[in-house]
């Protein structure tokens, strides 16, 4: 028996509690109509876990995002409900999600994408600086994911708060991310939604990527869905083909551009618009700012928003190079090649018996 919690903070409360004693909020709160209600419990069939369901964290084009609990442990989580919106879904009381009969089969692909991209994301959940994934699952016509609860700050609202970083601590920031980033890539996975308002700064410094709701493979062949963050998404992405690391490379590049400006760049149509009619390209520089930026750094983040793929740094390993050569020394020279007695032996003997012959021809000589 799932007990009473704060739809807000998911700590324990009493029954009759208005406001929560622990994060001071009104506990009197409803979700939207086409939302899961607060108070809800979804049993997992996979692990046989329960969750509890809480506020709205955020909503997108392909799903909600909840504050939740897991019941037996108490851990507090994010789950994520597979809603796509370009399938007019609509709740029914029982909470099922049905899409209009037109999109029925598009829901039901969308659906097994979702959660083929959850069992992915698992096998990436020790990576550092990845939300991790713990649980999948199918319930209500719909799929769930389970993730950790990240308790930060995104990036879009410590720049709207705070003002750009400055350029050096925006760098040493997004290191260990980019790391994080080539992991996944390793693993054959693309983000493709990589944006500042789906990066975390976390109490401790570090910054964690999530929502992973777009992901996919590099490898599967199948169609990738359009999905669009103006300013941040790069132009093979108003396609639906033709995505790869250096998708990645664009939107990462375009985050630490908004860091260190405070502004979104411009939207890679725009681009591609001003530069057919013979325009200069119209997405600044960031010197062009007034802002002191090392020439290396400058141009590793401009060549990563290069707005055709071809022309764009294809790898994060490589960015991070650009950006800080000292990631990776370059190795030591070779030793120097040892002297090869055996490819001269036989001619050095030769000599060696032509000069002892004349010594001892020139020792009797002189001998008699």
């Amino acid at each position: 028996m799932a007990g009473v919690f704060c739809p807000n903070c998911m700590e324990e409360i009493y029954g009759t509690d208005t406001i929560c004693p622990h994060c001071g909020k009104s506990v009197i709160l409803k979700n939207a109509d086409n939302q899961m209600p607060v108070g809800a419990v979804l049993k997992s069939d996979g692990s046989g876990r329960s969750y509890y369901f809480g506020r709205v964290l955020g909503e997108g084009g392909f799903g909600i995002t909840y504050i939740g609990k897991e019941l037996a442990s108490g851990i507090k989580v994010a789950i994520k409900e597979y809603f796509p919106n370009m399938c007019n879904p609509t709740r029914m009381e029982n909470g099922e999600i049905r899409p209009i009969p037109q999109k029925a089969d598009a829901f039901e692909k969308g659906r097994e994408s979702f959660l083929r991209e959850a069992s992915m994301l698992i096998a990436l959940r020790d990576v550092d600086g990845i939300v991790h994934v713990m649980d999948f699952f199918q319930a209500n016509a719909t799929a769930y994911i389970v993730m950790e609860y990240l308790d930060g700050v995104t990036l879009k609202n410590v720049v709207s708060r705070s003002g750009p970083m400055d350029c050096d601590t925006a760098i040493k920031l997004f290191i260990p991310l980019m790391q994080s980033i080539q992991h996944i890539h390793d693993a054959g996975v693309i983000h493709r939604d990589i944006a500042p308002d789906n990066i975390m700064l976390m109490p401790n410094g570090t910054l964690t990527l999530f929502d992973f709701g777009c992901a996919r493979s590099t490898e599967d062949g199948r169609s990738m869905t359009i999905l669009l963050k103006p300013g941040f998404a790069p132009i093979e992405q108003y396609t639906r083909h033709d995505q790869d690391t250096y998708t990645d490379v664009y939107a990462l590049c375009a985050t630490i551009y908004f860091c260190i400006t405070g502004c979104v760049p411009k939207t890679a149509t725009d681009r591609l618009y001003a530069m057919g009619a013979g325009a200069a390209d119209p997405m600044a520089s960031i010197s062009s700012f007034g802002i002191a930026i090392p020439i290396n750094v400058e141009q590793a983040i401009m060549k990563g928003c290069a707005l055709q793929p071809a022309e764009r740094t294809q790898r994060v390993k490589d960015l991070m190079l650009q950006l800080d050569p000292s990631l990776y020394p370059p190795p030591p020279p070779p030793p120097p090649p040892s002297f090869q007695w055996e490819k001269y032996r036989i001619p050095a003997l030769i000599a060696l018996g032509i000069v002892a012959t004349i010594a001892l021809i020139v020792l009797i000589f002189f001998r008699f």
